[in-house]
């Protein structure tokens, strides 16, 4: 069966699904470390990334995943608490069906980067899921903090899919593999209604220190 015709399948499944009883599916878990001490940085951790069947049965489809993460900083305070800091990182997962690899990107604005290629899906969350240090330290001794961690997962648009495959085809030297046009692309999130799921984690409060 062509992708295209089974990219059409899915999305049809999918939408009978959403009034069928959930499928079993392991949540998406998101963990954040504060620091020891002011100078050293939080540890971020997430597990179950794909944990979401419409959303992992979506990428294996050929759908680019943007997963958007937001790190916030945030000063206890009387009467309002204050948002000191915060960083922003968003990682791009697509298959591609050419190499039959999944390909894992990193945009900064209008910058993508190559973090590689995998075999299959499990290897690249296994590599996306690895702990990672934020530089976003406390920067006032003595005060109360804490971190807000927020993931966005979701489909990307049809603009960004095709600025991610004028990318892949600049970095191949070639023709980039679709799994379908752009005209099927549209109607596919049309029906599908753009999938999105947002997951937030709270750290503990604790006091900064050097």
């Amino acid at each position: 069966m062509r992708r295209p015709v089974a990219a059409v399948l899915l999305a049809m499944a999918l939408l009978s699904a959403r009034g069928a009883p959930l499928r079993a599916q392991r949540r998406v878990a998101l963990e954040v470390a504060p620091p020891i001490a002011m100078a050293g940085a939080p540890t971020v951790t997430t597990t179950n990334l794909f944990g979401d069947a419409d959303m992992r049965d979506l990428v294996r489809s050929g759908f680019p995943a943007s997963l958007r993460f937001r790190l916030e900083l945030w000063r206890v305070g009387g009467l309002f608490n204050d948002l000191e800091g915060q960083r922003e990182w968003e990682l791009i997962v697509q298959y591609d069906p050419s190499a039959q690899r999944y390909r894992v990107v990193q945009r900064q604005g209008s910058r993508l980067d190559d973090l590689g290629s995998f075999a299959t899906l499990s290897t690249a969350q296994a590599v996306l899921e690895r702990p990672t240090r934020i530089l976003l330290a406390p920067e006032r001794e003595g005060s109360r903090y804490y971190y807000n961690f927020t993931l966005t997962i979701e489909a990307l648009s049809v603009s960004d899919m095709d600025q991610l495959e004028r990318w892949l085809r600049g970095v191949r030297g070639g023709t980039a593999a679709s799994a379908f046009g752009s005209g099927m692309r549209t109607l596919m999130l049309r029906m599908l209604g753009g999938e999105k799921r947002v997951y937030d984690r709270r750290s503990v409060t604790f006091t900064a220190e050097r």
